[in-house]
């Protein structure tokens, strides 16, 4: 039943939709005529906020609360920006702006940082935060197309250091200092952080099932419906936006993918991608086209994609093996070999079929 431009629609309990198990006896007729008179009311919304369009659904029991839920996600999308914006004034950017000394800030920007910087350990600098001198210069995706010098590019990353960057809390607030020079650049961790804590948000709020797509990186809170898990495409990095060669049956995690196939430039006749290297400054030299991670933290599936891109397929692949923890599908740049974590090989479909599934 459509209602005022928001479908209303019924719930089946899970015995229905399973054809009816005999654990419901026949006393629970009132209960299950409830159930499926339960109606739902869906809002799909799509925005632009973080220069990316932000997209997703969410569900609840009347116009009312999902009209509520949406505008809380809104506001929180913009008090995340307000925070961590690269291209206002923000917390993130005094922190940049006064490097060297210890700078005020709210709560998430330190988790976020703590997080960051724990990645940037655990991965030797794969994933780097203080990145930030080096993409300045650069500038892929945001109007660079041009190479650096050498001296430019060595005295950017004479800066990158996540070592050198302190998170403290005091009595009254928490700090952040990073060392003269450093900028810290979150955009490999900002959106998984947020998406993870806008599905809290909605959690906290009653709702049992959304989804949230902020710009490729998707939040599932629930499943689609109670006996549904939401189905995420994969994409394939040499065809066009949703074009899938794996689905992900996910529910109350995130599934976040890194790949250099849509921000680089090219000069030459040789491709730049994104991702930079801590150590050289420059692009990464990889033979991974994509690596997708599902994890209940956002924030680190983020961080953790974009390490694993950078390691290549042999070291990433040894690390997983070691750390069991992340639950990864990894595509090789020959667009053949696939590589899926135990922990997630039971709820990926793979539709490609000409990949070829790598041996754990």
């Amino acid at each position: 039943m459509k209602r005022q431009g928001y479908w209303a629609v019924s719930v089946m309990a899970f015995f229905l939709a399973c054809g009816g198990v005999s654990t419901v006896q026949a006393t629970d007729t009132q209960a299950a005529q409830a159930q499926v008179q339960k109606e739902e009311y869906e809002l799909p919304w799509m925005s632009l906020h973080m220069g990316t369009i932000i997209s997703g659904k969410v569900f609840g029991s009347s116009e009312e609360e999902v009209l509520k839920l949406r505008q809380m996600v809104e506001d929180e999308i913009v008090r995340y920006e307000d925070m961590m914006s690269v291209h206002k004034k923000t917390a993130l950017n005094e922190v940049n702006d006064r490097s060297g000394e210890w700078v005020s800030v709210p709560k998430e920007v330190a988790e976020m940082t703590r997080e960051a910087l724990e990645v940037a350990r655990d991965s030797n600098q794969a994933f780097e935060p203080t990145i930030g001198p080096v993409v300045n210069l650069w500038k892929i995706g945001f109007g660079g197309d041009s190479v650096p010098s050498d001296e430019a590019i060595q005295k950017a990353v004479r800066s990158v250091d996540y070592r050198k960057v302190e998170v403290r809390e005091t009595s009254d607030e928490w700090q952040i200092r990073v060392a003269p020079g450093q900028n810290l650049d979150m955009g490999g961790i900002a959106k998984g952080y947020i998406g993870q804590k806008l599905a809290e948000l909605l959690r906290n709020q009653g709702a049992e099932h959304a989804l949230l797509d902020l710009g490729g990186n998707v939040v599932t809170l629930g499943g689609k419906s109670e006996d549904r898990p939401w189905r995420v495409g994969l994409q394939r990095p040499d065809q066009a936006r949703n074009t899938y060669f794996a689905v992900i049956n996910a529910k109350d995690v995130s599934v976040i993918t890194s790949g250099a196939y849509e921000r680089y430039f090219e000069k030459e006749g040789k491709r730049y991608g994104h991702i930079l290297s801590a150590k050289t400054g420059y692009p990464v030299l990889t033979d991974i086209a994509s690596v997708s991670i599902v994890d209940a933290n956002g924030a680190k599936a983020d961080a953790w994609c974009t390490a694993l891109f950078a390691m290549g397929w042999e070291k990433a692949l040894t690390y997983l093996t070691i750390h069991d923890d992340l639950q990864a599908v990894i595509l090789h740049s020959d667009l053949k070999r696939l590589y899926v974590s135990n922990g997630i090989a039971g709820k990926i479909e793979v539709v490609d079929r000409n990949m070829v599934l790598t041996e754990n």
